[in-house]
């Protein structure tokens, strides 16, 4: 295989009449296996590279050597955002391909070291949207500074292929004009409904919990780390009479969640509502509206845990992004790996044995 080719859609940001001492590629190659090997910052990328330099030298060109942490920088710095979370994007969208169906899951994430110190809701976040089953990372948005994850997501939307998909989202994003956006491009909808859509969300919750018992339901418990969850999950799907509905296009289906999580001698009750454009079983939306959280199981959290991207403090120019996306295509290429080791083991192993590494690497090519 040829590693070039993994970034070879990404354009060279530098002047034609500079001086290049380092090949893009070449630089955002060392920084892949850098990050896969265990790397953080960009100090490490480079000394990585002058670690491996031997190694490298077998597939990367090389003309002056490994370039210093300040230029690793001012690459992640200037790089085009688009173009280079492409690479990522569309290696997804090859291995989803087959499918007819899947689960994408949208939620924000905020890079917590990159707030400004006295403003706690400064940090730049990122809204993602995540195959469940696949563990797939299908596109991505930076919020504005002046902006929100409400603002951003149909922004999302806009640039994601989903026919035949389902799409959950959580509270901040559910709307009537989510919901056409979703159906306008050929796919199905479940969207978490709580008070910020508060005449709606009062009539479904107290139209369902007062006919619960007349309800089809599905009951699934769980066990684990101490606690037992139950979720009891009751849907409806004669909507006549909730005229509060009416606005949300393609509905179906409304569902209530009945959750119980009891540990130790503390029991905690809730009532979660849904609104979904799918008509189908009370397992089903119990099994998917569980999945959703595989965006902060699986994705969210390896970034925070085995990535430390909680404590990364690069916020100038395309830095963030970039570093978010090279952490999201490291993470992507580790759960293609089919061994017994955590993510942080095979980071680990990465950076002692070559081979291993060009086997995660070729999940890439």
């Amino acid at each position: 295989m040829d590693l070039k080719d993994i970034f070879s859609s990404v354009p060279d940001y530098r002047r034609e009449c500079a001086l290049k001492l380092h090949l893009l590629s070449d630089l955002l190659i060392i920084s892949l296996c850098a990050v896969l090997s265990g790397a953080e910052k960009d100090e490490e990328i480079a000394t990585y590279g002058e670690e491996k330099k031997e190694f490298l030298s077998t597939f990367l060109s090389l003309p002056n050597g490994i370039a210093s942490h300040d230029t690793f920088t001012r690459v992640f710095r200037f790089l085009d955002t688009d173009k280079f979370a492409q690479c990522l994007y569309a290696h997804s969208g090859e291995l989803l391909d087959f499918l007819q169906e899947h689960h994408s899951s949208i939620d924000g994430k905020v890079l917590r070291a990159t707030a400004k110190r006295g403003k706690k809701k400064s940090g730049i976040c990122i809204v993602s949207a995540w195959a469940c089953e696949q563990n797939l990372v299908l596109g991505g948005i930076k919020t504005g500074e002046k902006s929100n994850e409400k603002k951003a997501i149909p922004l999302l939307l806009e640039q994601l292929e989903f026919s035949q998909a389902i799409v959950s989202i959580d509270a901040i994003a559910n709307s009537p004009q989510i919901s056409e956006q979703i159906i306008d491009k050929g796919g199905h909808y479940i969207l978490s409904l709580k008070k910020n859509q508060k005449c709606a969300f009062e009539q479904v919750a107290d139209y369902m919990q007062t006919r619960k018992e007349r309800l089809n339901r599905n009951k699934s418990v769980d066990f684990g780390s101490g606690r037992i969850e139950t979720r009891i999950c009751y849907v409806l799907q004669e909507l006549d009479l909730l005229e509060e509905l009416q606005a949300w296009k393609g509905l179906q289906s409304v569902v209530m969640i009945h959750a119980k999580r009891e540990v130790a001698d503390k029991t905690e009750e809730e009532y979660r509502f849904y609104l979904s454009s799918k008509k189908e079983t009370p397992a089903y939306f119990n099994s998917r509206i569980r999945e959703h959280w595989s965006i902060e199981n699986q994705l969210h959290w390896h970034l925070d845990l085995s990535f430390d991207e909680d404590r990364s403090r690069t916020r100038l120019g395309n830095g963030a992004e970039n570093h978010n996306t090279l952490r999201k295509i490291a993470l992507q290429l580790l759960k293609q790996i089919k061994d017994k080791h955590s993510i942080k083991e095979r980071r680990k192993k990465a950076g002692w044995t070559d081979t291993y590494l060009l086997q995660v690497l070729k999940n890439m090519a």
